[in-house]
């Protein structure tokens, strides 16, 4: 069966009126870690990502992950079985085995150190960048059928890069001495309640776009995109990448019509789109400008589809690579009876909350 939905146009006009909350709600049982990377970059960079992995429920938790490669490509085949997924129970069937990810104790903490290097990098034909998606469930609760008992983690990850520096001589005026450090970014994982959702459009808002600030693009900065299309292993998305001017008026193209960039993502696919604003045809923008990210429509194969997605910006010096994450933002603000509907609450295509309501994806069987 195929369903379409047709749900954001693709010249809007908004208000930003709410302020940035100072903590946000990250916990879950399933959560999108929009980027991680074993790869080389600009210059001498060699980006890695460590995942920090925190247990926040009041049992013993283990954690599964699967990894979605880059690329714009279908990765629904990753959800048949756990052949190519990380766990940490050789009895529950995984592919990769790492000890650490099993009996995490409450308030415990687990960092993997390079996991895609450690793990997918002996992958052959795998690209070595891209997100994970991260289960957590009671210890030992896994069954055959790939039910769990669901119980919560917070996940972060910093992606960084070697570098190199100087600094002065103490014991010698004018010289420098060579050191060695790191830099880079950090990223919260994002929690499957949180991502952006085509039926959530209503009285209360419409979450069915994010949006990114800072996408400043000149001789010294340029700005990278990311988007995971966080929806069940059937559906195909398909994507408004708009940019729009610190004075709220779209950015247009030579015969006065707003640019716009369309893109289609593919089941379970991660994209990184790098120097976003040549491929929309544009020259420099100043740091007022922000980026518009919404729904366009969709496609599916399943009976009951659940679309969501998520987004990051990466604002990059060119001198140094020196890389400044952007999280994304709804463009209005939290409420609490939409956040947390009553128990007969439904999800329609004029939803009143801002979330997906229920998992897009689970563990398969063994």
């Amino acid at each position: 069966m195929i369903r379409k939905g047709l749900l954001s146009a693709l010249v809007f006009v908004f208000v930003l009126g709410a302020g940035q909350a100072a903590a946000q709600f990250l916990a879950a049982d399933l959560i999108y870690l929009p980027a991680v990377a074993h790869t080389n970059g600009e210059g001498d960079s060699r980006w890695r990502s460590d995942v920090f992995i925190t247990n926040v429920d009041a049992v013993d938790i283990d954690i599964a992950i699967v990894f979605l490669e880059t690329g714009g490509v279908e990765n629904s085949s990753v959800f048949i079985d756990r052949t190519t997924w990380l766990g940490g129970r050789e009895a529950d069937d995984f592919g990769f085995i790492d000890t650490a990810l099993a009996n995490i104790p409450p308030s415990g903490t687990v960092v993997l150190r390079d996991p895609i290097g450690e793990y997918w990098a002996t992958v052959e034909g795998v690209r070595h960048s891209g997100a994970f998606v991260i289960f957590a469930y009671e210890a030992d609760s896994l069954d055959d059928d790939g039910t769990r008992v669901v119980k919560n983690a917070i996940v972060n990850s910093r992606v960084y890069t070697p570098s190199s520096f100087y600094v002065p001589d103490p014991e010698n005026e004018g010289e420098f001495l060579p050191r060695s450090g790191t830099y880079g970014m950090t990223l919260p994982g994002v929690p499957w309640y949180n991502l952006a959702d085509p039926s959530a459009v209503g009285d209360n808002g419409d979450f069915s776009f994010l949006l990114l600030t800072g996408a400043k693009d000149d001789p010294e900065y340029r700005y990278n995109v990311g988007v995971v299309n966080a929806s069940d292993p059937l559906t195909t998305i398909t994507l408004a990448i708009q940019p729009i001017q610190g004075n709220g008026e779209p950015y247009l193209n030579n015969d006065g019509i707003p640019i716009v960039r369309t893109v289609t993502l593919p089941p379970a696919a991660h994209m990184q789109y790098n120097d976003v604003f040549n491929g929309l045809g544009l020259g420099h923008t100043p740091d007022d400008t922000i980026l518009k990210i919404g729904f366009v429509l969709w496609t599916s194969g399943g009976n009951e589809p659940v679309v969501g997605m998520t987004v990051y910006g990466t604002m990059i010096d060119n001198k140094t690579q020196d890389p400044t994450s952007i999280l994304p933002a709804f463009a209005y603000p939290y409420n609490v009876e939409c956040q947390w509907p009553s128990t007969d609450a439904k999800s329609t295509p004029n939803g009143s909350y801002p979330r997906v309501t229920r998992r897009p994806i689970e563990i398969p069987p063994r």
